[in-house]
């Protein structure tokens, strides 16, 4: 992460360069970072080309600098990179500063929305990037505010952080450097970073995927062995069916067993018997579970050599990984059909898109009945509330998502009450109070001191086939047991989105 002599070297480096450009794209490859591509003036003699900005909050690698191309963006952009886009496209960088002499960078963007300041604060595991309108209110930011600045909530004019002299005034890593040398140093050395991290994570990713299909493999083939072992006295079903036929007649309802003589061998034999069975059905048990071992053999031994040959190549994948030493190679291997299909398998949230929230409908798509009403949350969330039986049923079953929360009060009718979650499994706790308030206020036990309220995922919100509107089966969950806060419940219902038609 730069320091602050390093901040106070770079930004007048960067200012000129970045100056007049114009935002063409925004990308945010992950949620530490936010990349400008700009284009346009600049003061530098290459004016004419893009150049790409990042903006990093991660604890090792936070810092604003050049970048030599622009990372692959995300196939749906996250909130805050939509946000970024949809305020400040085609958006003009009209000046870069340093704020309060601290490790905070803002960068100013105008365009046909008015303009707005980036503020990137380096805080090591609390940095943030916040989206300030020209009040310096906070619209926006890169991470969650509960988890950077708890001091802060959306709408509030932007504080600056307690000053850590001993952090930020360290020294230049890159004293004897000036200009053009210094820019690119800074911009090689976390280049060179980040990649041998994302070296190290998919190295190990790769690894971690061979090895856990290698002992799945082993243990299978382990208990295939012990089947096949198992399935191996088939022959002496068989035998000891024989057997039984030459004594059948001496059988006697509810024995245990019998003895019957071996004329190959010459030996008793000690046949067991199950006492609730008839002779004849004895008889037919040993026959089938020879004829069942006999197919099983076969089969598992089908099994097993299957699984034997899969270990041996995944031995092999093993031993070339070994031998990949360098990051064109690693994707090369990594991109394989097989090992993707490993990753995919083991690892597949690093391979499930984040896809977009469902956006709401105007009201040329549907009646203004069926529409909820929209709240927005103190962390930038929304919630939805359902003004009818059948607004209920429109705003459950087909406007939220599988990850938004659902909120009913226990025992008691209401409106639906949804917290839009952008698909995250851990909204803000301030979100959840502020949500659980609304679905409280639109009961009938509105005026209640404290109540219990239901919260479930939308994915286990279930309406029952022919259910009359409103009516839905939650079957999942977890009680949240509310105090009531006159305070929270007067913020949140003034925080209602207005339409544009209202």
């Amino acid at each position: 992460m730069l320091s602050l002599a390093e901040i106070r070297a770079l930004v007048p480096l960067l200012e000129p360069i970045m100056l007049e450009c114009r935002v063409q794209r925004v990308i945010q490859p992950d949620d530490h970072t936010l990349v400008l591509e700009l284009y346009g003036r600049g003061e530098e003699e290459d004016s004419g080309a893009k150049r790409w900005v990042v903006l990093s909050t991660h604890p090792k690698f936070g810092r604003i600098s050049l970048l030599s191309e622009p990372p692959a963006a995300p196939s749906f952009p996250p909130d805050f990179a939509q946000w970024v886009k949809s305020h400040c496209h085609r958006a003009l960088v009209k000046g870069v500063r340093i704020v309060n002499d601290d490790r905070q960078v803002a960068v100013l963007l105008g365009g046909k929305q008015g303009e707005h300041e980036l503020l990137l604060s380096l805080m090591g595991t609390r940095s943030n990037i916040y989206a300030l309108d020209m009040e310096g209110r906070i619209q926006h930011t890169l991470r969650p505010l509960d988890v950077t600045r708890t001091d802060l909530r959306m709408g509030d004019v932007y504080t600056n952080p307690e000053k850590h002299e001993a952090a930020a005034e360290t020294s230049s890593r890159w004293p004897a450097l000036q200009g053009e040398a210094l820019l690119k140093a800074v911009q090689t050395r976390y280049e060179a970073l980040e990649t041998r991290r994302d070296y190290d994570d998919l190295r190990n990713g790769t690894e971690k995927a061979i090895d856990k299909e290698l002992d799945f493999a082993r243990r299978k083939a382990a208990k295939l062995l012990q089947d096949l072992d198992d399935a191996k006295d088939a022959r002496e079903k068989k035998r000891h069916g024989e057997l039984l036929k030459q004594v059948m007649s001496n059988l006697k309802p509810g024995e245990t067993h019998v003895i019957a003589r071996d004329f190959e061998t010459g030996q008793d034999v000690t046949i067991e018997l199950d006492a609730k069975l008839t002779p004849a059905e004895n008889l037919d048990r040993y026959f089938k579970r020879y004829h069942k071992g006999l197919v099983g053999t076969n089969v598992l031994g089908q099994q097993l050599e299957i699984i034997q040959t899969h270990i041996s190549e995944l031995e092999q994948l093993h031993t070339e990984l070994i031998s990949v030493t360098d990051m064109p190679a690693l994707q090369e291997f990594s991109e394989r059909p097989v090992v993707k299909e490993l990753r995919q398998k083991h690892f597949p949230e690093q391979f499930k898109p984040s896809r977009p929230p469902k956006k709401l409908p105007t009201k040329k798509d549907v009646p203004g009945r069926l529409l909820p009403r929209r709240y927005a949350t103190s962390d930038g969330l929304e919630v939805w509330v359902g003004k009818s039986d059948d607004g209920n049923d429109y705003l459950t079953t087909k406007l939220s998502a599988g990850n938004d929360w659902f909120f009913h009060v226990e025992g008691y009718p209401g409106s639906h009450t949804v917290l839009r979650t952008g698909g995250r499994k851990d909204p803000p706790q301030e979100s959840v109070l502020e949500a659980a308030e609304l679905c409280v206020h639109f009961s009938k036990m509105k005026n209640a001191r404290g109540v219990d309220v239901h919260v479930a995922p939308i994915k286990h919100v279930h309406k029952p086939k022919g259910a009359k509107p409103g009516l839905v089966y939650v079957s999942q969950g977890k009680t949240v047991a509310l105090r009531r806060d006159p305070k929270r419940l007067e913020r949140i219902l003034k925080a209602r989105v207005k339409e544009a038609s209202e």
